[in-house]
């Protein structure tokens, strides 16, 4: 029984490394993507003096170049796909569940786990024909380092399972808050590998 046990831990952690592991020639064979844009809901924001209020409008814009600036924001080039189709207007809409009182954090550390990514993957409501999804968590936004943690996502749209999963940080840089968060993105974004 003990060695049943010990077997399948083994093989749920290779599971987890093959996750942490992927990367975007992974993709390869994916033609379309359908890309849901940022998720905000468990980002921490680390020493800024903004309030929530100005962040929540910010993570909104953020999410609006997807569609203004489509060449520079491309989830095409980020993920190394054919096409994609963008539909973030969920994502866009889940900004006012954020809890304001939970946005900021005292832990520099601070990192979105497996388990949240599943939790966002898992909300989101299937756009498309693409039979693979891609999102965009964000994590860590850390003003006193100017960088932000973006984690990107690609996901079977009927079974949720997670395909490829790659953290990358980015610098922030830029005049005004959604500038400066944004450049953290698109740093991110071209980080992808």
């Amino acid at each position: 029984m003990r060695k049943i046990v010990l077997t399948t831990i083994i093989l749920l952690c290779m599971g987890t490394l093959h996750h942490a592991s992927a990367q975007k020639k992974d993709l390869k064979d994916i033609a379309s993507l359908s890309f849901y844009g940022v998720d905000f809901s468990y980002a921490k924001v680390y020493g800024a003096e903004e309030t929530a209020h100005q962040f929540l409008d910010a993570f909104v814009r953020i999410n609006d170049l997807f569609e203004s600036e489509p060449k520079k924001y491309s989830a095409r080039n980020t993920f190394g796909v054919k096409s994609d189709e963008l539909f973030n207007r969920q994502l866009k809409q889940d900004v006012d569940n954020i809890p304001r009182g939970e946005l900021f954090t005292d832990d520099n550390r601070y990192v979105v786990t497996d388990a949240d990514i599943e939790q966002v993957v898992a909300k989101i409501e299937k756009q498309g024909d693409s039979q693979y999804g891609a999102v965009i968590v964000a994590g860590l936004l850390n003003k006193t380092a100017n960088r932000g943690t973006f984690t990107f996502v690609v996901f079977d749209q009927d079974t949720k399972e997670i395909i490829f999963q790659q953290e990358t940080a980015g610098k922030a840089r830029g005049f005004g808050l959604r500038n400066f968060w944004a450049g953290a993105l698109l740093s991110a974004m071209k980080n992808v590998k």
